[in-house]
């Protein structure tokens, strides 16, 4: 991808990254939706615990977009050793990482709902939830350092096939296992995990399987002795990017808190008003991911001005649908909550977040592509630290607006208004660091 047309590698690499992210975006969105069904105190267990899972999750996406940014640039610059080495690096990552995540998870999953203060049923139904995912966290960091391997050789249709097939068991799985069907017992929020984490094993073995056929599958013996330079490398670029976005779920966790103390109805639009705002940053994740791929190319082929027009062309092609989306969602904010719970509480909350978090979509565009671009570029820390005082800024910011009279729409406007800056911030960093090519 260092040569021909920038629009057509962007769209070759990006379009379906961005189709697998609103793939990965439907298993959210497929949960609350029958979870809705269920009642209002499903969706917030759901949401809640659901925070704890992105932070998880998180951490394995920024393991493998570290080793996925290594890979990338070996491949760049003809380095098949390299190559192979990074790949070894990143099977390392993601086993090792996901086994620390499950065990301290599991460890401190029932007080973060203590921290939280939801109410009773919603705890004892989100711990149970929490718990099933947490178990099954390791296929999803190995399905997501698959992913991140195939697109750093500039495949992109294997991540989305992949991702297809865990789209598809979940779909068939999630009402079956909620609802119960013959001899299986409806599990209720329990069984949209088990859905969830079935999905995440079938695509991970089936991955595995493919990644074998291109030379690039580590020997499992690799996991004992996994090559150093490579890891520290990873390390280097992923930390960051897992500490953004783990501490980016982490604040939403201090967000459930101030907004529990507006009732069960406020959480459960929380959760619904983030399912939606999810659609447009996940299609912002898989074009960002498009551009750390080309930018990472890019400087490794040893062309900075192509990396730098890769990512404004990325993000001018990003801001076309992410627009639309924002249009259709601000124009029938109401149905676009009751499609999930029609809870007039519920309702009315969640209508107030979609409409303000409307406001802040482009920028979000701005934030997720730029950062990706500068994983690309293996400098991190400081789009990181932008990331994260931003961020945290969004805790103090609502509970002030909640101290001078506002509403739970205090919480939705601190999420609004951190985001448009730090949208600002990252694309002057960017423009500043790299220009315009």
């Amino acid at each position: 991808m260092v040569f021909g047309s920038i629009d057509r590698a962007i769209l070759h690499l990006g379009a379906p990254a961005a189709f697998a992210a609103l793939l990965q975006a439907g298993f959210l969105v497929v949960d609350t939706f029958w979870l809705g069904r269920v009642g209002a105190v499903a969706i917030a267990a759901a949401s809640t615990a659901g925070f704890v899972m992105w932070l998880a999750q998180t951490l394995g996406e920024g393991a493998a977009n570290g080793s996925g940014a290594v890979l990338a640039n070996a491949v760049g610059a003809d380095d098949e050793p390299g190559a192979r080495r990074a790949s070894s690096a990143g099977q390392a990552l993601a086993v090792w990482g996901s086994a620390l995540v499950s065990t301290a998870g599991l460890a401190g999953a029932h007080g973060v709902f203590v921290f939280m203060g939801t109410a009773g049923d919603v705890s004892t139904a989100g711990l149970s939830y929490l718990r099933v995912i947490l178990l099954g966290i390791p296929a999803y960091f190995v399905f997501t350092w698959l992913s991140a391997a195939f697109r750093a050789t500039g495949d992109a249709q294997t991540p989305l096939k992949l991702l297809a097939i865990a789209a598809a068991v979940n779909v068939i799985a999630d009402p079956i296992l909620i609802f119960g069907l013959g001899p299986i017992p409806a599990l209720g929020v329990t069984g949209a995990a088990l859905a969830t984490i079935s999905a995440w094993l079938v695509s991970a073995v089936w991955g595995w399987r493919l990644l074998g056929a291109m030379g690039l599958r580590p020997l499992l013996r690799d996991l004992a002795r996994p090559p150093g330079k490579e890891s520290w490398r990873a390390l280097k670029v992923g930390l960051p990017l897992a500490a953004e976005g783990a501490f980016f779920s982490v604040i939403y966790i201090f967000l459930t808190k101030v907004t529990t103390d507006f009732g069960t109805p406020a959480v459960a639009a929380l959760g619904v008003g983030h399912k939606l705002e999810l659609l447009n940053y996940f299609v912002c994740a898989g074009m960002g991911a498009a551009a750390t791929t080309l930018v990472a190319q890019n400087l490794g082929a040893g062309n900075p001005a192509r990396a730098a027009r890769a990512t404004w062309r990325t993000l001018f092609l990003t801001c076309l649908p992410v627009g639309a989306v924002t249009l259709v969602l601000v124009s029938f904010p109401e149905q676009a909550v009751a499609v999930f719970n029609a809870d007039p509480a519920v309702v009315s909350a969640g209508t107030t977040y979609v409409l303000l978090a409307g406001l802040s979509q482009l920028f979000m565009a701005f934030e997720v592509v730029c950062f990706s671009a500068f994983a690309g570029a293996q400098w991190t820390a400081v789009p990181a630290a932008v990331e994260i005082g931003f961020t945290a800024a969004r805790v103090p910011v609502a509970m002030a607006l909640v101290a001078l009279g506002l509403g739970v729409e205090a919480v939705w406007i601190a999420i609004a208004g951190t985001t448009v800056i730090k949208g600002s911030v990252l694309g002057i960093l960017f423009l500043v660091r790299h220009g315009r090519g």
